[in-house]
């Protein structure tokens, strides 16, 4: 089978790759090509694929495709998409990470360490002066956007602080928030809110103006799952910018990479991680075991860990 693998990786996992296969499976990296033309001809003559093909029509032209591995969890783009072959995704796959982010931002900013690490760059000592700015996660009251697996994650590390928390969902069982009306009426006791929302139309816009002003003044605004969860980001600016708001831990943003002009680079109590959330040291290589493990099971017909269905986009 020609597998064509459209994720980057150095040449270490590359081997690993190419020692894990089948010596009749032939493997072709697209970082190895040298232009579209032999991409396009890879992608055609592909039976297997391990990344995700952008844009998402070029996976049109993979027609001998019998499955495709997505390196991501989420697979929005390729709604509506049609090929008659499995697709599999990551689920689970980001959620530890994707949690410890947005605890270690939360942390950052209430124990000071962002101001900390300018006052090192600036040799200035202040210390005392500081102390009675520093904030305690330990009881905060939690609005959690989605009780998928990111979502229940961080759930679980704040417990360890005693944390309240409440799901935002529209089915899941463990939601005590199921529409904006419940959303609006808990967030002015909120504490910290954090997106951990796919994204979806459903959730496209999801978090209004409104529901930005309905926030405490010192209360975070937290995203690590899609940057189009806010209807108007420049409310969320004008909210940082007049400390209407406490600050935010932003994973994600609606344009990225950000460009170097926008507003959210200057903005008070605010911690930009760069889509880095799901990032850790053996990623590209647990991404591989995944990889390996499902397509043994399709090789020998058994079943698949995170069958999706691009075209439904579920």
């Amino acid at each position: 089978m020609q597998i064509f693998v459209e994720t980057h990786f150095k040449p270490s996992f590359k081997l690993l790759l190419r020692d894990a296969v089948n010596t009749t499976d032939k493997l072709v990296f697209k970082d190895e090509l040298t232009g579209e033309a032999e991409e396009l001809k890879a992608l055609s003559e592909a039976e297997i694929i391990l990344g995700n093909p952008k844009p998402a029509q070029k996976l049109l032209q993979a027609t001998r495709l019998k499955w495709i591995q997505l390196a991501s969890t989420g697979f929005e783009i390729y709604t509506g998409i049609k090929i008659p072959a499995l697709a599999t995704n990551l689920k689970d796959f980001y959620a530890v990470p994707c949690a410890e982010t947005m605890i270690a931002g939360i942390m950052s900013l209430y124990r000071g360490m962002d101001r900390f690490s300018l006052l090192k760059e600036k040799q200035q000592w202040l210390g005392v002066s500081l102390r009675e700015d520093l904030r305690l996660l330990t009881h905060k009251n939690v609005i959690i956007l989605g009780a998928g697996s990111i979502g229940k994650q961080t759930a679980k590390l704040l417990t360890g602080f005693d944390c309240t928390i409440r799901f935002f969902a529209r089915t899941s069982p463990e939601a005590g928030l199921r529409n904006a009306r419940q959303l609006e009426g808990a967030l002015p006791q909120a504490d910290l809110v954090i997106g951990c929302l796919p994204g979806t139309p459903e959730t496209k816009g999801l978090f209004t103006r409104k529901m930005i002003t309905l926030m405490k003044p010192d209360a975070l605004f937290c995203n690590v799952g899609r940057g189009n969860l806010l209807e108007d980001e420049s409310a969320l600016v004008d909210a940082l910018m007049n400390e209407k708001i406490g600050g935010a831990v932003l994973d994600v943003t609606m344009q990225e990479p950000l460009p170097a002009d926008h507003a959210l680079w200057k903005c008070p109590n605010t911690i930009i991680s760069q889509h880095t959330g799901g990032g850790y040291i053996d990623e590209r290589k647990e991404m591989i075991r995944f990889f390996l493990k499902n397509l043994r099971a399709f090789k020998e017909g058994k079943p698949m860990e995170n069958l999706i269905h691009l075209e439904t986009g579920y």
